[in-house]
């Protein structure tokens, strides 16, 4: 039986009520204590030949009769207004078939844009032009010949702080009396540190391939989202939603960049529904780089107040967010919520600045936090002359205390039990004794929090026919995480068998299967459970039918490794025997994501150490070594969990030791957008990683007891890095990334 019931639902922390399907014939949790023959175990990826092979199809290989390439003109300035465009010179050009521009009228609803006769950044899209070949594209870009008058820019943090250049209200979030708090605490610290602005730097661009073909819309999309682009494209063009077919076979990586159709799909649709013909736009690497997303920078001033014993008494978190023109707010998520305190205070301005927008990149916003926080921690234990790993401890909270209401679960202290035993963490002090090559060493740690629970809506079908193949359709895609994989095990878990009788398929809204964004660490929470309550559904199907071919009760059979046995021993037959009379029938299930508990927050949690080793002479900082220990509840795939938490840190060594967008100060345009100045790390840079789970399921949370673990890899990283140095070094650098020249003037 199905019902509409109330649920609250989750997206990076964003809560919202809404009406969700969910059957009551929904499994129960495996239980924490039940050996599991699949789940639990390193599998490699089901896409893992198709993708080494070549033979993966991106959207940037989408090739289709007649179609066209788009080129794009963007703003050189970071803030102008565009005085000349040559249209009919661009139309000339042999092989051009269409150009847009700001004056045109779009056949999709905007509010601003796409196309802009006043950018507001540089890179903004100015123009378009479509064209048989990139080739003639490119020319008629050139063609168009582009006069732009300058007009005042701001991009200093101070300059907009001072001119109240805010968007919207400051916004503040407080519990207790921090000033008072504050004024009484036995130790104060505070700390003001700067984080970079990043780039997401997908190996996919962003892009797609659109074609309107008499109304129905079918469009290829580098996603993490492709029923949210259905609904964007559906809603932009005033098309019902199954006329519109998104596509996402493979994705090249979004890291929160790419949750919708994207700017690029909508023209590309546009221009096919103007020229009849499908149209390509795949944004060259410059254009990702100036115009796809990016992390903001920030600047925050985190004062702490505590007992002579350690025990926090105030928190007060000062942010101020280069957000671009308009952003969310979320980096007091981590003051408010980590640890324990009666009084806590998040105060937060997004600064209007001529800067490409800031949009989702992996832990948004809570990242920035926790490197602050943390940072400042750790000061307050050196302060106070604790382990900074005993002053986490202490300050230990189990309830989310802007809600007041329980975890799910937490197994924080166990996390810190467990790093400190693999790092040697109580003899990191050794590292402090000279060493022969002269370099500066030591060990930071840092701590994790995110959200991750998932919830619904969710589906998945699984039908299985007279070959004895299970195929399992969802509403996800696969960017790249390994999660068409994970639902493969949860269903051969759940069916009863082996793994290679189990296909998954995804990254297609045509069979209209939902499922929800990859984002927010919510897809495995979300999608599993669906998956295993499809497969339970088939199952209990098997198990009647083989009642009626082995003239047996149902409740005494089970199928265990594709065989049906009975419970006394006496029967034990392959499956086959049952599937193989199905001749063209097939049995089907279905299953959804139940709703979430009420009255509870579900979030994951962990800690990582990090050990670097500081050339004071040249100012490099290598990290040699992380470890990393994460509570996300039950670990469905332990080598594709592991990737996930290699990848996380190698991001976050990043953030804390390279990238970082460089702008020019007199005309506010990035002098680093280009892959060979942006430095992300190579083989070269990466340290050893030593990575363990807590492993133990929520089974509060939904029926295979797992959390996400997208984010919370690089949350801890970059502030772990950042300790990390101030141990070695007896100095806190007060902005990341920790560049050679800015180690040199920390240490001078």
């Amino acid at each position: 039986m199905t019902r509409l019931v109330r649920s609250i639902t989750e997206m990076e922390g964003r809560f919202e009520e809404k009406w969700v399907l969910v059957s009551d014939d929904e499994p129960e949790a495996w239980a924490s204590d039940r050996p599991l023959a699949i789940v639990g175990h390193e599998t490699p990826r089901t896409t893992g030949p198709t993708r080494v092979s070549g033979a993966a199809r991106y959207t940037t290989d989408v090739s289709l009769p007649g179609m066209l390439h788009v080129a794009a003109l963007r703003s050189p300035l970071a803030h102008g207004r565009v005085t000349g465009l040559n249209r009919e010179a661009a139309l000339a050009v042999p092989g051009v078939r269409a150009v847009l521009d700001s004056t045109d009228t779009l056949s999709f609803r905007s509010r601003s844009g796409p196309l802009y006769a006043e950018p507001e950044h540089a890179g903004a899209l100015l123009a378009v032009v479509a064209a048989d070949t990139l080739v003639a594209a490119r020319a008629g870009v050139k063609a168009l010949a582009l006069t732009i008058d300058p007009l005042p820019f701001v991009i200093d943090v101070d300059e907009a702080f001072r001119d109240q250049r805010i968007d919207g209200e400051i916004a503040e979030e407080s519990r207790g009396d921090v000033d008072a708090a504050l004024a009484g605490a036995d130790v104060r610290v505070e700390l003001t540190v700067e984080t970079p602005t990043q780039l997401q730097t997908a190996l996919e661009p962003h892009g797609a391939v659109g074609w309107w073909t008499e109304g129905e819309l079918t469009c290829w999309v580098s996603t993490q989202g492709i029923f949210d682009a259905r609904s964007e494209l559906a809603k932009r063009f005033s098309v019902a939603p199954e006329r519109v077919r998104v596509v996402a076979d493979f994705i090249g990586g979004g890291f929160g960049a790419k949750q919708g159709a994207g700017v690029e799909a909508l023209l590309a649709v546009e221009l096919s529904r103007r020229t009849g013909r499908p149209v390509r736009f795949i944004n060259d690497r410059h254009g990702e780089q100036l115009d796809a997303g990016s992390r903001p920078a920030t600047r925050q001033t985190v004062r702490l107040g505590a007992t002579g014993q350690g025990d926090l008494v105030a928190i007060d978190s000062e942010v101020l967010t280069s957000f671009g023109m308009t952003g969310w707010r979320a980096v007091n998520t981590p003051a408010m919520t980590l640890y324990r305190c009666a009084n806590a205070r998040g105060v937060e301005a997004n600064l209007k600045l001529h800067l490409r927008q800031g949009n989702a990149f992996r832990a948004p916003m809570v990242l920035e936090g926790v490197t602050a926080v943390e940072q400042a921690m750790d000061e307050l234990a050196i302060t106070l002359g604790i382990d900074p790993l005993d002053l986490r401890r202490r300050n230990f909270v189990d309830v989310d205390q802007p809600s007041g209401l329980p975890y799910t679960s937490n197994q924080l202290l166990a996390c810190y039990d467990r790093v400190a035993e693999l790092s040697g963490w109580v003899g990191r002090d050794a590292l402090l004794e000279p060493s022969e090559d002269g370099l500066l060493r030591g060990m930071g740690c840092a701590t994790q929090i995110w959200w991750g629970g998932g919830g619904p809506p969710s589906h998945a079908t699984i039908r299985i026919g007279g070959d004895g193949i299970a195929t399992v359709v969802t509403g996800i895609q696969d960017i790249g995480t390994g999660t068409l994989t994970a639902a493969q095990m949860v269903a051969a878990e759940e069916l009863g068998l082996p793994l290679d009788r189990v296909r998954v398929t995804g990254g297609d809204t045509r069979p209209n299967v939902y499922g929800p964004v990859a984002g927010g660490s919510q897809t495995s929470p979300s999608v599993l459970p669906a998956v295993r309550g499809a497969a339970a559904e088939v199952k209990r199907t098997l198990l009647q039918l083989a009642g009626d071919v082995f003239e047996a009760a149902p409740a005494d059979l089970d199928l265990v490794n594709g065989r049906f046995r009975s419970s006394d021993g006496a029967l034990d037959e392959p499956y086959t025997e049952v599937t193989g009379k199905l001749g063209n029938a097939t049995v089907d299930g279905s299953g959804m994501r139940g709703a979430n508990p009420d009255g509870m927050r579900a979030n994951t949690f962990g800690c990582q150490v990090a050990q670097v080793a500081v050339d004071p002479g040249t100012g490099e900082v290598r990290v040699e070594h992380v470890w990393a220990v994460h509570d996300i509840g039950r670990v469905i795939n332990p080598l594709g969990a592991r990737s996930q938490v290699e990848g996380g840190i190698l991001q976050g060594m990043a953030f804390a030791l390279s990238e970082e967008v460089a702008f020019d100060p007199t005309t506010g345009v990035p002098t680093n957008a280009w892959l060979d100045d942006y430095k992300i790390p190579s083989i070269a840079d990466v340290p050893a990683m030593t990575i363990a789970f807590v492993d133990v399921p929520d089974t509060a949370l939904n029926n295979v007891g797992a959390k996400g673990l997208g984010e919370p890899p690089i949350i801890p990283t970059p502030a772990a890095i950042a300790n990390a140095f101030r141990h070695a070094t007896g100095r806190r650098a007060l902005a990341l990334p920790l560049t050679r020249a800015r180690v040199v003037e920390t240490l001078a």
